[in-house]
């Protein structure tokens, strides 16, 4: 097989940019109305996470099928088919009303998302491969576009229209969009040659223990920053309405807030990336939007009950400063799997998937817990502490063993 022209590539990487940011757009209005979808089950803080991180258990089932399915379609076609289970499983968090029907939905939403963010973040590493320098934090910085542009509707829209009726609409147009620009992404011949070249360790083989060890460690630092990443998705607007009793509409600014510090972020990382690489990079976003989101969370939980408006700045900064610190890190982690020499990059990305997810079921079991047990002002710590722990990890992520593994 040939390697795509020039020109197919860079046709792909605005149509892969595209498809992020519909892809942003499908999720972003669910986790904004968050705190209306738990009220209509009228569930406790602990029994919502625990019914949500049966999503987890969904994205470990999609990913061990996602780099066969994508071997076997092809990654363009697997996200085309695999957005309509997205945009389906969001439209169906509208209609919930009762609390089994959380985890059944939370289930297709996990496992439709796993299986498509393994077709695009594999058609993101082949598309940077082709072009030569750092991308993945810019596709994924359209996501945040996206992600931005659904939470701001939603704030804008919470108090006039319905969420089943606000959820239906924005599901509908996030696969409309995603169905069109898709059709400019890599063909299943880009695919085939991917795998053809890095075939040293074919599918049915096993792959060799030095390249496990370091799956391994850029999954559990991915882990770490995802637990932060989506407790803002999770919980923000949950957080700001029930504890520091923010109204509906306005309670919308944390996660707004985070995901436009996420699109500086995104943005502008590639060339420190390019400068400085993934290690010192990740280390300087962990410790920075760690310690932000910590030290937000301790000072909001003092003033709540007292300045709740001043809580509310202060957890918006914290949500920044996080936002910018975690920017660099998921797109970062991907690209270190999806650079391994002599692996395929969808069975690669398909193993630190499977273990990455596996860990951040245990993560999100944890803060429902702690939720149920001390409140979940005092939960919010852990994934604030999991990041500042992802950043320390990135001294073991050795670039030379990416290039030249054992």
């Amino acid at each position: 097989m040939t390697a795509p022209t020039a020109e197919r590539v860079q046709r792909a990487k605005w149509g892969l940019r595209a498809t992020f940011f519909f892809m942003g757009v499908a999720v972003a209005a669910t986790s904004a109305r968050f705190a209306e979808i738990k009220g209509q089950t009228h569930t406790s803080d602990a029994i919502f996470g625990y019914c949500i991180m049966v999503g987890n258990l969904g994205s470990i089932f999609g990913n061990f099928f996602g780099s066969r399915i994508s071997r076997k379609i092809g990654t363009r076609r697997t996200a085309q088919l695999i957005m309509v289970g997205i945009a389906g499983s969001q439209i169906a968090y509208g209609f919930v009303n009762r609390v089994w029907e959380i985890p059944l939905v939370a289930f297709a939403a996990g496992s439709s998302y796993a299986l498509m963010n393994i077709a695009c973040n594999a058609q993101g590493s082949m598309i940077q491969e082709s072009v030569g320098r750092s991308l993945m934090p810019s596709f994924h910085g359209s996501w945040s576009v996206g992600a931005c542009t659904a939470s701001f509707a939603a704030g804008a829209i919470a108090k006039y229209v319905a969420v089943d009726w606000h959820l239906l609409g924005n599901s509908l147009i996030a696969l409309f969009g995603c169905l069109v620009v898709s059709r400019a992404l890599l063909p299943y011949s880009a695919d085939k040659h991917d795998i053809a070249k890095n075939s040293e360790v074919p599918h049915h083989l096993p792959i060799p223990l030095e390249i496990k060890n370091f799956i391994w460690m850029v999954a559990i630092g991915s882990f770490l920053a995802t637990i932060a990443e989506t407790s803002v998705g999770d919980w923000s607007s949950i957080y700001l309405k029930e504890d520091l009793h923010i109204p509906i509409g306005v309670n919308t600014l944390g996660y707004t807030c985070f995901v436009l510090a996420q699109i500086a972020g995104r943005f502008s990382v590639g060339r420190l990336i390019d400068k400085y690489g993934i290690p010192f990079v990740i280390r300087v976003g962990g410790l920075l939007g760690g310690c932000g989101y910590l030290t937000g969370l301790l000072i909001a939980n003092a003033e709540r009950g007292r300045h709740n408006y001043t809580a509310l700045v202060v957890m918006c900064v914290a949500y920044a400063i996080l936002g910018f610190g975690v920017a660099p890190m998921p797109p970062s982690y991907v690209s270190v799997a999806g650079s391994i020499p002599g692996i395929p990059t969808t069975r690669a990305l398909t193993r630190l998937a499977v273990i990455a997810s596996t860990g951040f079921f245990i993560g999100r079991f944890s803060i429902s817990t702690l939720a149920g047990l001390f409140g979940l002002p005092t939960a919010l710590l852990f994934p604030a502490t999991a990041l500042i722990g992802s950043g320390l990890l990135a001294h073991f992520l050795d670039i030379k063993r990416i290039k030249t593994p054992a």
